[in-house]
């Protein structure tokens, strides 16, 4: 697979299909036509450009490969990440397709945490001095992201959530640049154990933690669930399209994943098994959204005229309610219901300022819907104790 190819693939798991933006030709004016950047990540007010070189006849010579290094990444890429980033500040919207074939109209004046990324695959004969290249700086473009494959595929499995890269990336450039000052040498998993454990700054042995990083994706991963909601939504609020509950999630570090995959899977296991406890609920103060999750009550119809209005009304009361609790300015709703052997996931999105409501507010006081809202710390990653 080549690098193209493979990194289409990677971002469109990864930040899901959605946000991913592989052919991204655009047209500033009639008869010319542009790429904005060889890849795009578009989360809102995040994007990630990325330029990809790749060395198609490598040879055995290491002085050839670090020529193609310093004209290729070094030159022509950094070259093409200016070029972006002109494009962005020059137009006020450009238009581009997403991997599902949707059409946005991309607004730089809109994005306010930009990444660039350069993203190369050598060949074995590229020396050790050009493998240790991990960044640029440009006094037009600023810090510039330089990866490896085998880096970017690391750092984007392992983080696996579209906030932890982009906090990733942000850790990286601080780090990176404080360690040149001392000239100290590390490689990417250095880089990456030291995030995920809170370090100040990596060490040369940092990346030995990676070894007793605790995978428990079964807990925390939300991409299977995202990247089958447009096919499977059923109820999206009058407010936006499924993207728009996406990118509520996108934006959302792991810590919040995993209290969003418990609240999930314990109305999937309540309606699966014909029960109902009270809504679960959390709130995100960093993004100002809420979150709902509820199995619907057992006995009622779920499908046919009565069933579907009967949880279009169940998931916009509950959503709404949790949402005005929490005094957020968004909020986003699940409901679980069953019909026969199969479950109903229902999605919905309330955006709209919060306003004080006496009516609600004396009724969520009287019928004790959810309940008890605890402030809580929870970490993104584990480690075995080693």
């Amino acid at each position: 697979m080549n690098l193209e190819d493979f990194t289409a693939q990677l971002n469109g798991s990864t930040f899901w299909r959605e946000f991913t933006f592989s052919q991204n030709q655009f047209s500033p004016r009639p008869g010319q036509e542009v790429e904005l950047a060889d890849n795009f990540v578009w989360l809102g007010e995040t994007a990630f450009v990325i330029q990809m070189k790749e060395r198609e006849q490598p040879t055995d010579d290491p002085e050839s490969e670090k020529r193609w290094f310093k004209s290729k990444i070094r030159g022509k890429a950094v070259s093409q990440i200016k070029d972006s980033i002109g494009f962005l500040q020059d137009h006020d919207s450009i238009s581009i397709s997403n991997g599902r074939g949707q059409r946005y109209e991309v607004r730089g004046a809109d994005i306010k945490h930009l990444e660039k990324i350069v993203l190369y695959a050598a060949g074995p004969s590229l020396p050790d001095v050009c493998r240790s290249v991990r960044y640029h700086v440009s006094e037009t473009a600023g810090f510039i992201h330089i990866f490896d494959r085998n880096d970017y595929s690391l750092v984007v499995k392992t983080l696996a959530v579209p906030e932890e890269i982009r906090r990733y990336l942000e850790y990286r450039q601080k780090a990176l640049l404080m360690l040149a000052e001392t000239a100290t040498v590390v490689v990417e998993g250095d880089v990456l154990a030291a995030y995920m454990s809170d370090e100040k700054l990596p060490s040369t042995s940092s990346h030995k933690a990676l070894d007793r990083l605790f995978n428990d994706a079964d807990q925390t991963d939300l991409s299977p669930i995202m990247n089958g909601l447009a096919d499977h939504i059923q109820n999206p609020s009058a407010s936006g399209d499924h993207s728009r509950i996406m990118l509520e999630f996108a934006k959302l570090p792991r810590s919040a994943w995993r209290a969003a995959r418990e609240r999930l899977d314990l109305s999937i296991s309540q309606a699966r098994n014909n029960q109902f406890d009270r809504p679960y609920r959390f709130y995100f103060p960093p993004t100002d959204c809420s979150f709902m999750f509820s199995p619907f009550i057992p006995g009622k119809p779920t499908i046919g005229p009565e069933g579907q209005e009967a949880r279009r009304a169940g998931l916009q009361n509950l959503t709404s309610a949790a949402k005005y609790l929490s005094k957020a300015g968004r909020g986003v709703g699940v409901l679980v219901s069953k019909d026969s052997d199969f479950l109903h996931l229902d999605w919905c999105l309330i955006d709209e300022v919060w306003e004080h409501d006496p009516e609600l507010e004396a009724h969520l006081a009287t019928n004790n819907l959810f309940g008890t809202v605890r402030e809580k710390k929870i970490d993104g990653y584990y480690f075995v104790n080693g």
